[in-house]
């Protein structure tokens, strides 16, 4: 083989290289894509299969199932019920987009008196209760079991030691009937529509004895309202405790 073969075949390799790198760099995306939080691997910085790390799912390991604390049904008139069944959500930084629930009443007897499901926003870090009212019932209902179906979690903005919404200055009036008023304070820059506020009040023996909830439709950026509950008639005792239960939705939080 002679010099001027030669060179010209290092110079035939070299060009070769050249073009196989610019056609690698060029096509670089396609040869070797970047980990994403949908390509099905377990890549990137992800704890598991596209959830964890900088993935907005949330994996398995990192979510507490909500849980049923307890449920009853109270009177609130002749053959009506309310129903109130309190949640513990320990997430403190995830939430799924909508919680389900599903509630059994039974009689005396065991014989089942009503069944209905539907679903709630679960705000986080805390205790919140899930209410229906108005149930129609000829037969009292001596038992109620609750359970709780969650979806996926994601990540969200809102943070319990910082929290978009608040309550203030509740307080139990009673002339011709039972009134409650609390002042809902949005903490943040950020409208809110629509927010749905419930309560629960206690007797002396810590028992849920009346329910109730409301919607403000509108909390202007860290602005105020003044909500009242009212009961067609006078509660029966004056409540030892008033808890008030902002459901706001954590999806909707802003992060600054």
């Amino acid at each position: 083989m002679d010099w001027g073969f030669r060179r010209k075949l290092i110079y035939a390799l070299s060009i070769t290289v050249a073009l196989s790198a610019i056609t690698v760099f060029v096509m670089r995306e396609k040869l070797f894509p970047a980990p994403t939080c949908f390509d099905n691997k377990k890549n990137g910085y992800e704890l598991d299969t596209d959830c964890g790390g900088i993935c907005s799912l949330r994996c398995a390991q990192e979510v507490n199932a909500p849980s049923v604390m307890w449920a009853k049904a109270v009177s609130s008139g002749k053959d009506i019920y309310d129903v109130v069944v309190m949640v513990n959500n320990t997430n403190v930084n995830n939430a799924s987009r909508l919680l389900g629930y599903s509630v059994l009443m039974y009689d005396a007897a065991g014989r089942t008196v009503a069944t209905f499901s539907g679903s709630t926003t679960a705000p986080l870090a805390g205790k919140f209760p899930i209410i229906v009212q108005n149930v129609v019932l000829t037969i009292e209902p001596k038992t109620v079991i609750a359970t709780l179906t969650d979806g996926p979690h994601y990540s969200v903005q809102e943070s319990p030691t910082s929290p978009t919404v608040k309550i203030v200055d509740r307080y139990y009036e009673q002339d011709s009937i039972s009134r409650v008023y609390a002042t809902v304070l949005n903490t943040k820059h950020v409208e809110i529509d629509n927010l749905n506020v419930r309560l629960v009040l206690f007797d002396a023996n810590d028992n849920a004895y009346a329910v109730g909830q409301t919607v403000v439709p509108y909390l202007a950026k860290e602005g105020s309202e003044k909500i009242v509950f009212t009961w067609n008639n006078i509660l029966p005792v004056k409540p030892t405790r008033i808890e008030v239960y902002p459901i706001f939705d954590p999806f909707k939080a802003i992060n600054y």
